[in-house]
């Protein structure tokens, strides 16, 4: 009977730990050791931070989603402005999801961000960015773009990305 228990218990709770804790309770003053291990694990609500996003180069580009015609133009404009994928950190939110960037102001641990499509309070970062305007807030150079898709046969908004790279670089 027990093991039909466990197994039930198992597929109910797929995936979470499970503590087989004694038939008697008594009550004392201290907890069992059982007792202090469970309240070990378990995190206080206020101990939980949200999972920040850590950069691991100086450039970052956000954008929503990459298809192929879209990275050959991401690449050409890396190019132009003397970077490649393997010296960028590229967030791409349908993958990622929520991202949150508010720690790269406080730390410091970006230098340039280009957001192509996306609105940077999306991210949790509290800029309003005018679109092709080449813009320097908290220390980081900041660029905001249509997304690659929309630059792709759009040559004035190409235009004038340029423009606003021209002072990024």
């Amino acid at each position: 009977m027990l093991e039909m228990n466990t197994i039930a218990l198992k597929q109910l709770f797929a995936g979470e730990d499970i503590y087989l804790l004694k038939d008697e309770f008594s009550v004392s003053e201290k907890p069992s050791v059982t007792e202090q291990k469970v309240a070990e694990i378990k995190p206080k609500v206020e101990e939980i931070k949200p999972n920040y996003y850590q950069p691991k180069s100086k450039v970052v580009i956000l954008l929503k989603s990459i298809n192929p015609a879209d990275s050959e133009l991401l690449g050409k404009i890396l190019i132009a402005i003397k970077l490649d994928f393997q010296s960028i950190d590229l967030i791409e939110l349908d993958k990622t999801g929520e991202a949150d960037l508010s720690q790269i102001v406080t730390q410091k641990s970006v230098n340039q961000l280009i957001s192509f499509g996306i609105a940077l309070p999306t991210v949790k970062l509290d800029i309003h960015l005018s679109p092709y305007q080449f813009t320097e807030k908290h220390g980081i150079k900041l660029i905001y773009s249509d997304s690659l898709t929309d630059l792709q046969n759009d040559i004035p908004k190409k235009k004038a990305l340029w423009g606003a790279l021209k002072g990024f670089l």
